[in-house]
């Protein structure tokens, strides 16, 4: 159940703008970056060189890729009665949906075929999303830092085109951020949850931690 209404929302999210277009300027402008870097000392120029070929492999793949990402979905009948029926409080129970429920009661391995079979005409559309990310993500090292009284901020240049921040915590920390950013600065907040209340509390303790404002 919880796959398919993840597939539903998935193909909802990049049905909303057209993802092809956008991946594909912004798999080119990384690659122009990349390109740049080719006579640099110290590149890795066996590592660069096989990113760039990813890149213009996936970058053939979007432009050859026709329709709008997510549409043989929205032409399947049980995901579209799934989809209509799944913001009304318990009406996905089986007297109302028992297509859904017969397909549930399905063996595991039948199950995970046609998940495999529905989400491979979007694993071009995937590829290049985690390739454009995972990019991002790793084009800066993180910085040791502390947030004084879980409170930090950090003044960023305008100038450039950051991205993404990163916030990095050990798994032993038993706090969690809030990230506000805007042309100028970034400030995290550490809080910790009462979890009786629900309400969130800014901790009045020191928090090390590591941060990352990716730009590329």
């Amino acid at each position: 159940m919880c796959a398919i209404l993840l597939l539903i929302e998935a193909t909802d999210v990049v049905g909303r703008i057209d993802v092809k277009r956008e991946l594909i300027k912004e798999l080119e402008r990384q690659q122009a970056k990349l390109l740049q870097l080719a006579n640099t000392a110290g590149v890795d120029a066996e590592k660069l060189t096989a990113l760039l070929d990813q890149q213009a492999q996936l970058l053939d793949q979007l432009h050859r890729f026709l329709g709008q990402p997510g549409a043989h979905l929205k032409q399947h009948e049980l995901m579209n009665a799934v989809r209509q029926r799944a913001s009304i409080p318990g009406a996905l129970c089986e007297f109302d949906l028992p297509a859904l429920h017969y397909w549930l009661a399905l063996p595991h391995q039948e199950r995970c075929a046609d998940l495999a079979e529905w989400m491979e005409p979007l694993a071009t559309i995937r590829s290049a999303n985690e390739l454009v990310i995972n990019l991002i993500r790793t084009s800066v090292t993180p910085s040791d830092c502390v947030a004084e009284d879980g409170f930090y901020q950090r003044t960023i240049d305008s100038g450039l085109p950051y991205q993404l921040a990163r916030v990095l915590l050990p798994d032993d920390a038993n706090v969690y951020p809030e990230i506000s950013a805007g042309k100028h600065r970034v400030i995290v907040r550490f809080m910790r949850l009462d979890r009786q209340t629900g309400h969130p509390n800014q901790v009045n303790h020191d928090v090390p931690f590591q941060i990352a404002i990716c730009q590329i």
